[in-house]
């Protein structure tokens, strides 16, 4: 999959500057000062998949790995930007919006160049903006009349590493502390394969000034899974704090009303990554207690929604699509999943997407906003 991700990066970026490079001839315009202004937009396309092959935390690693994810959705913008230009372009030929002198093209085209560059920066250094502040999205869901009330707060997709420092997961708990939730849940993607195991500590520091009553929960995400470091990010999910349910389930509360079934599913990539797939929904739960609990599934990727529904969950809480992240991206992902974000019900049991606290790639967010999920389950009177 990163093969055909690099494939399509370098054939976007490669095509991206030849038009470049062919929209700036004109007068004054020699091939070699072409070339110079190209070779900074080569040096970005260059920039990401650097980042990718150097090893380390360092600074100088963790700034080229910003500025090459960034120049990610500075491409994407300035394709689309472009693609309005030449939209608008066509419909100039039919209906004469704006007539330009022949003497002029030239100078409207290199200002055009400029203006796509500069629109593809401001949109990008906006939803940078957007990704740094999380908002935390309030949730009421039916539970049944015996369930005393709870709350639960989602987090998912931090993707801590080398840009998304420990400082950042502790503005996360920061926004978490007020809230006071009976219970903590982390959907995956918690750890970034370029994570530096040195940060566990401080990691574990913010994660103490959580006091959920029924505890810290999360699963893995396919991005504990990349780089083959899946075995050393379950160990530091546990060592941080968090109860890792891998295929497991745990049963918490004890309170009349409070007796909740807390399932957990490997993510669905570990087949792939490990050759050890995950096992089936009712595998998992076929020896646990059967004393009525509240099932509640974590399930990092919202494919096959129907097992929850057979199952019967009550409450499956899901990550992964980020919403899109960056437009159009959203529109893509809305037709993958039957779910892409927020709620949805299918016979009795309710399921929540998030977009996630974090990003992948680029800091940047043009679809939505980075959440904090807050779900307060309220009994029915029947």
């Amino acid at each position: 999959m990163f093969a055909a991700f690099i494939w399509v990066y370098f054939s976007f970026n490669f095509a991206l500057i030849m038009r470049l490079y062919c929209a700036l001839r004109g007068p004054g315009m020699s091939r070699a000062r072409r070339v110079g202004i190209c070779l900074p937009v080569v040096a970005l396309a260059l920039a990401f998949p650097a980042s990718r092959l150097i090893e380390g935390n360092g600074f100088g690693v963790k700034a080229l790995t910003f500025v090459g994810t960034f120049s990610l959705s500075i491409m994407l913008h300035a394709v689309l930007v472009w693609a309005l230009v030449d939209v608008f372009r066509l419909f100039n030929r039919c209906f004469h919006w704006l007539v330009i002198a022949p003497a002029q093209r030239v100078q409207w085209r290199h200002r055009c160049c400029a203006g796509i560059a500069g629109a593809a920066l401001l949109l990008s250094c906006a939803g940078f903006i957007n990704t740094q502040y999380p908002m935390v999205r309030e949730v009421k869901l039916p539970a049944p009349a015996d369930t005393a009330p709870l709350r639960i707060v989602l987090v998912s997709d931090v993707h801590l590493g080398r840009l998304a420092s420990p400082e950042f997961f502790a503005g996360v708990v920061d926004q978490i502390v007020p809230l006071s939730p009976d219970l903590v849940l982390f959907a995956g993607d918690i750890l970034e394969y370029d994570f530096d195991p040195a940060d566990a500590g401080a990691l574990a520091a913010a994660l103490q000034r959580l006091k959920p009553r029924l505890g810290i929960w999360s699963v893995t995400g396919n991005h504990e899974y990349i780089g083959g470091r899946g075995g050393l990010s379950r160990s530091l999910l546990r060592q941080i704090g968090m109860g890792l349910l891998v295929d497991q389930w745990a049963a918490v509360g004890e309170a009349p009303g409070e007796k909740l079934l807390l399932i957990g599913r490997d993510d669905l990539s570990a087949g792939y990554t490990t050759g050890h797939p995950r096992k089936a929904l009712r595998e998992i739960i076929a020896d646990a207690p059967e004393d009525g609990r509240l099932k509640i599934l974590l399930d990092h990727q919202p494919f096959r929604l129907e097992e929850a529904e057979a199952a019967g969950i009550y409450l499956q809480v899901s990550g992964h699509t980020h919403n899109g992240q960056l437009f159009p991206v959203n529109w893509l992902v809305a037709m993958l999943f039957e779910n892409a974000h927020g709620h949805s019900v299918r016979g009795g049991t309710h399921y929540w997407v998030t977009s996630g606290v974090g990003t992948w790639g680029p800091r940047v967010r043009t679809s939505g906003r980075a959440e904090i999920v807050q779900i307060d389950l309220v009994p029915q009177a029947q």
